[in-house]
């Protein structure tokens, strides 16, 4: 299915679910921001049997049209049933979950604040933090030159080291199997 295509799917299923009674529906264009979906349909039923009805019809507006229906989850709780068709991916909520879970906060992609360039997607943030020149704060710890038993501070000598102090292996000359 081409990207228009797609487009034009995610029009006539939130079309549809208007049809269906369902309210406060949203199409979230998710191109270019997720991997996994190009659009979000997030819509509200007003019973725990309507939005399990409108999860009914949402597979069935699928099948209708040749698209394979993934997945469904939520049911049969249909608290909040999510519907996965691949590129487009519908929501269904009773009101409290949808307002507890605020998902089109989580995924509203807010408008560029007028004067600054927006920031394309992928790329991150600039570090808030000051230049390391100008930050304040504790300083690394000096190392201490500790006396060691034979009496040189930083020196040790065999004594020191607790055990024996293994041989290092020549390396230059490894034969592997």
């Amino acid at each position: 299915m081409t990207k228009p295509d797609e487009e034009t799917l995610a029009l006539s299923l939130k079309a549809h679910l208007e049809d269906k009674k369902a309210v406060e529906i949203i199409l979230l264009d998710l191109r270019g921001r997720a991997s996994f979906a190009d659009f979000f349909v997030v819509a509200t039923g007003t019973s725990h049997t309507h939005v399990s009805a409108l999860a009914a019809e949402v597979d069935r507006f699928c099948h209708e049209r040749g698209i394979r229906v993934l997945g469904v989850a939520g049911l049969p709780e249909a608290t909040w049933v999510l519907v996965d068709a691949g590129d487009i991916v519908v929501h269904l909520f009773q009101q409290e979950a949808r307002s507890f879970y605020e998902l089109e906060k989580l995924w509203h992609q807010p408008p560029a604040k007028p004067g600054k360039p927006e920031k394309p997607a992928g790329q991150p943030s600039p570090d808030p933090s000051p230049p390391a020149e100008q930050r304040t704060g504790p300083e690394k710890p000096k190392k201490l030159d500790k006396p060691t038993k034979s009496g040189k501070p930083g020196k040790l000598d065999k004594s020191d080291k607790p055990g024996k102090v293994a041989k290092r292996a020549k390396t230059d000359k490894v034969k592997h199997p």
